[in-house]
C-alpha cells in the first residue's frame, strides 16, 4: 500500500511541477505556406474550446476551424487542429497542434490571444521534449537523439538519429540496467535475509553474470568512436611545414575560398576548419598553421602548439610535402597507419624529380603516396577518391545499422560501469560486491536517465519468496 501511495503521490507532484501549459511555434521564422503551433499542459482543452467555441474533437484526427480572437470574436485565422488527449502525445500531456498560415502577423495574432489565457505562456527550448522525459514517454537517449535528428546534415547522422530516437540503444542499455538490477537485488537478498532463504550459490551466480556482462560492455566500447564520428563527423587534418600548399588544397577540397592563400610563409595562424559530406559521413577539415622546428615568437609558438594537439585528435592526417624541396625526415615521424602521404607542387617540377621524391619515400617503406598540384587541381579527385575509400572501409560497420554510442558522455558513464563491475570478486565481502554494483548501476543510469529501486524490491520479493 506504502508504495502504491508513494506512486499517486509522485504524480501529483509531477502535475504541480506542469502546471503552467506551454506553446511554440514548431516551425523555422520567415514566411512559409504554413505554421505548425504546439501547445501542451493542463489547459489545452480550455485553450481548444475559447479559440474555436467549439466542444472538443475526435483524438488523433484532423479538423478544419476557424480561430475567433478572444476580446472582439474577429476571425484570427482558419486552420488544421489536432487534438492529442494525455497520455497518448508527444509530451505525456494534453496537446494540440494547430497548423495556421504561414505569415508573420498571423502567429502573432495567436500568441498575443494564448498569452491572455491565465498558466500559459512560451515554452523554453526544448521544453516539450523534456516533458516527454519527465512523463516517461523518451529516456535520456530517446531525447538526446531529437536533436540529433533536427541537425542532421547527412544520411547516416539522420539513420543513427532515428536508431537512437526509435529506442534501438535504449534496449540495449535497459537490457543491461535489467541483468544489473536482478544480481544486485540477489545480492541484497543474500545480505538482509536469513541463510536459509536464500540460495547458497547466489554469490557465484552473480559472479558469472557480471564477468559476461563486462565483456559484453568491453565490447560495445571498442566500437572505434563510430556513433560519435558520425554524429559530429570525422576529423581530418592537413599537416606540413609553412608555405608547403595546405591551405591551397583545403580550398580545392572545398571548392570555396575558406583559408588565407600567400606566398608568405606561415600565414595560417589559428585552425580553419570547413565541413564537407563524403560517404554520408561529415568530415571536419582543419588546415593548422604551418610546422616550424623554432617558431619566431609567442603567437607562432601557440599556434604550432594547437595544430600539435588537433593532430593528436585527428582520425585522418594529410600530411603536405613541396615537390621543390628536400623532404625533412623530422616532419616523417608524423606519419601513422593514418596518414595519406600528399607531393604538392606537380604544376612545376619535373616528372624525373617526382619519381625520384616517390622512390626516396617508398624506400623508408612508406605508402599512401598521393601527387597533386593545388594550385591547378590537378589529382585532387584520386586523392578524395581514396578518402571515400578509407572512411567506407573504416567505418563499414556503421552502414548495418547496428547501435552506436553518439555522445562522449556515453562513453564515459559506460566506462565508470565496466569499472566498477571489474572490482566484482568471489574473495571480497558481499556487502562491498553490491556497493560496485550499485555503482555500476548508477553509471548505466546516468545514460538513459532510470534507475528504478521498486523494480530491484519486486525481484528480491519475486526470486526469494521472502515473508511467504
Amino acid at each position: 500500500n506504502m508504495i502504491v501511495k508513494q506512486k499517486k503521490m509522485d504524480k501529483r507532484i509531477n502535475y504541480k511541477i506542469n502546471i503552467e501549459t506551454i506553446f511554440a511555434s514548431a516551425s523555422s521564422l520567415g514566411l512559409s505556406a504554413i505554421k505548425t503551433v504546439r501547445i501542451s499542459g493542463y489547459e489545452t482543452k480550455k485553450i481548444y474550446k475559447l479559440l474555436t467555441k467549439k466542444s472538443l474533437p475526435t483524438p488523433r484526427s484532423c479538423v478544419l476551424t476557424n480561430l475567433y480572437d478572444l476580446k472582439n470574436s474577429s476571425i484570427i485565422d482558419k486552420v488544421v487542429v489536432a487534438w492529442f488527449p494525455a497520455p497518448r502525445s508527444y509530451s505525456g500531456e494534453n496537446m494540440l497542434e494547430i497548423n495556421i498560415h504561414g505569415g508573420s502577423a498571423v502567429l502573432e495574432h495567436l500568441i498575443e490571444n494564448l498569452l491572455l489565457i491565465k498558466n500559459v505562456r512560451e515554452a523554453e527550448p526544448g521544453e516539450f521534449t523534456k516533458r516527454a522525459f519527465e512523463n516517461n514517454k523518451i529516456d535520456f537517449l530517446e531525447a538526446e537523439a531529437v536533436i540529433d535528428l533536427i541537425n542532421a546534415e547527412t544520411k547516416s547522422q539522420k539513420t543513427l538519429a532515428i536508431q537512437q530516437m526509435n529506442g534501438k540503444l535504449s534496449k540495449i542499455f535497459d537490457k543491461w540496467n535489467n541483468q544489473l538490477t536482478k544480481s544486485l537485488a540477489h545480492y541484497e537478498g543474500q545480505i538482509d535475509f536469513e541463510e536459509e532463504e536464500v540460495p547458497g550459490n547466489v554469490s557465484k551466480k552473480v559472479i558469472k553474470e557480471v564477468i559476461d556482462l563486462s565483456k559484453e560492455i568491453n565490447d560495445f566500447l571498442s566500437d572505434k568512436r563510430r556513433g560519435e564520428i558520425i554524429r559530429n563527423g570525422l576529423e581530418l587534418v592537413i599537416i606540413g611545414k609553412p608555405n608547403v600548399g595546405k591551405s591551397s588544397l583545403i580550398n580545392q577540397i572545398v571548392k570555396k575560398d575558406v583559408a588565407i592563400v600567400s606566398n608568405i610563409a606561415g600565414t595560417t595562424r589559428d585552425i580553419i576548419e570547413k565541413k564537407i559530406n563524403i560517404s554520408n559521413i561529415p568530415i571536419i577539415i582543419s588546415d593548422t598553421a604551418g610546422l616550424k622546428v623554432k617558431p619566431r615568437n609567442i603567437i607562432e609558438k601557440k599556434s604550432i602548439k594547437k595544430s600539435e594537439n588537433k593532430i593528436k585528435k585527428s582520425d585522418l592526417k594529410l600530411l603536405v610535402l613541396d615537390l621543390k624541396k628536400k623532404v625533412d625526415d623530422k616532419i616523417l615521424d608524423l606519419i601513422c597507419e593514418k596518414t595519406l602521404i600528399i607531393l604538392n607542387k606537380a604544376d612545376i617540377v619535373k616528372k624525373k624529380e617526382i619519381l625520384s621524391k616517390i622512390n626516396y619515400l617508398r624506400g623508408k617503406k612508406l605508402k599512401n603516396i598521393y601527387v597533386i598540384s593545388a594550385r591547378t587541381g590537378n589529382g585532387i579527385n584520386s586523392l578524395l577518391n581514396k578518402i571515400e575509400k578509407y572512411v567506407k572501409n573504416k567505418y563499414k560497420d556503421v552502414f548495418l545499422g547496428e547501435p552506436v554510442l553518439t555522445r562522449v558522455r556515453h562513453r564515459t558513464a559506460l566506462k565508470k560501469c565496466l569499472s566498477n563491475l571489474k572490482k566484482i570478486d568471489n574473495n571480497k565481502n558481499p556487502e562491498l560486491n553490491a556497493e560496485d554494483l550499485r555503482l555500476a548501476l548508477n553509471s548505466l543510469g546516468m545514460i538513459t536517465g532510470k534507475y528504478d529501486i521498486e523494480k530491484m524490491l519486486d525481484i528480491v520479493f519475486k526470486d526469494f519468496c521472502i515473508g511467504k
